[in-house]
């Protein structure tokens, strides 16, 4: 082997090790943002318990484990922060706290306590 052609080869070998670490930033990143978008309080349905998530507002928590706090008894789409009250979750029996969320979409979600 000639000398040109080793240092190709180690110089492709660095562009390789490079390529992989960088795919492998991406892969985690996205897998992080998936894991936080999938549980938090946009992705909750009804049915689905929830815990404060301090002043970020609220995660999806298993429901009969001692972080579920909530209970999500309703889910009303697109309300404005001042429609977020007890009068949008009248219907849903059981409502005990009313959250509401801005992002994609606006969302109040109608809360009860959560079974112990």
């Amino acid at each position: 082997m000639t000398p040109a052609s080793s240092a190709g080869a180690v110089l492709i070998r660095k562009y390789k090790v490079r390529i992989g670490a960088g795919l492998a930033v991406v892969v985690l990143v996205l897998g992080a943002v998936l894991y936080f978008a999938l549980n938090s309080a946009a992705s909750a349905d009804v049915g689905d318990c929830v815990r404060s998530n301090g002043t970020k507002g609220l995660r999806q928590a298993a429901c009969g484990s001692p972080e579920a706090q909530y209970k999500v008894v309703g889910v009303v789409r697109d309300k404005s922060q001042a429609e977020s009250n007890f009068t949008t979750c009248r219907e849903f029996k059981g409502t005990s706290d009313v959250y509401w969320e801005k992002g994609f979409q606006s969302f109040v979600l109608c809360l009860a306590a959560a079974p112990k």
